[in-house]
């Protein structure tokens, strides 16, 4: 094995239809499920003959239950590692009752799992057998906040600097003209937000998410598991709003109570960027060793385990 890899692109599930950041169309969502399933026979046997082709030894998956399937079709070892299924999500939907078929099937896809890897903030299911919990599993950045002095001509100097992630989905309604009444907080984003605000710089490519959160003092984001698993590993507390029908963010809201570790604005003061007083309570949270950490190598000790004679 040369260590060379190339990335294959294909569909792998049918996802959310999003109206925006945190609010998701049901309807349609399911709909997308059900064209998505509609063509798992021919995907099977798709999957099924690449794996014997390229003569795979072991399935990594992230959320995707038809690999699942395939490598136990032909008794390839397959581990699920993610803190959520979509059957998971799905079946916690309003009217999930008239979709009952499609979640079966979805269903006993992921029971052909030999194993299910489950990072922190996870979501339980009775569905897969073999289940082993890590710590947060995350990329590690820099801090880079010379070079962002630099490059911005701006100093963070006796600022908060607070890095917002939403994505680029409806992020639109938000009042964002409101957050230049926060003279004493410095924005950054890579997210397509409006780039005229005094203390808001939408930043590009040359800046990677995990730098920009090591170097912020908050994280701002939908609660979606890499950001906030990143800001984490960072020690940086978490501000976030409610999102409705969406039980991976109703485990994320329970975990970082309990833990004290982030922060739910509620919708409409989030969407008005009335921010103030939340930024000010989760400059008070800390971090450090409140989340257990390092879940990447509890994950390659498990994958190496599966290859010892």
């Amino acid at each position: 094995m040369n260590g060379d890899c190339s990335p294959i692109h294909t569909l792998v599930d049918a996802g959310c239809v999003q109206e925006n950041f945190i609010h998701i169309n049901f309807e349609k969502t399911f709909q997308k499920l059900e064209k998505f399933l509609s063509l798992a026979d021919k995907r099977m046997t798709e999957e099924t003959r690449w794996l014997k082709e390229n003569e795979i030894d072991l399935i990594l998956s992230d959320a995707s239950s038809l690999p699942l399937k395939a490598g136990n079709a032909l008794g390839i070892p397959s581990i699920l590692i993610c803190n959520f299924t979509w059957h998971d999500i799905y079946s916690h939907f309003p009217g999930a009752g008239k979709w009952q078929g499609i979640l079966d099937a979805l269903k006993e896809e992921y029971a052909h799992a030999s194993l299910q890897i489950l990072p922190q903030c996870h979501i339980i299911n009775d569905v897969i057998e073999n289940k082993k919990e890590v710590g947060f599993i995350a990329r590690k950045g820099k801090n880079v906040k010379n070079r962002l002095e630099q490059v911005l001509g701006a100093s963070f100097r006796d600022k908060t600097v607070l890095f917002i992630y939403l994505g680029d989905t409806g992020s639109q309604s938000v009042q964002w003209e409101n957050l230049k009444q926060l003279k004493d907080v410095i924005f950054i984003t890579r997210d397509p937000l409006p780039g005229n605000l005094p203390n808001l710089f939408v930043l590009d490519d040359r800046f990677l998410y995990q730098d920009l959160i090591a170097s912020s003092d908050i994280v701002c984001t939908k609660a979606g598991y890499s950001t906030l698993a990143t800001a984490f590993a960072h020690g940086k507390p978490v501000l976030s709003c409610s999102r409705q029908h969406f039980h991976e963010f109703e485990v994320m809201r329970d975990y970082m109570d309990q833990k004290q570790v982030g922060l739910i604005m509620d919708s409409k003061k989030f969407f008005a960027c009335d921010w103030g007083e939340d930024i000010e309570r989760a400059r008070k949270l800390t971090v450090e060793g409140k989340v257990p950490l390092n879940g990447e190598e509890e994950v390659l000790k498990i994958i190496n385990s599966f290859f010892k004679p």
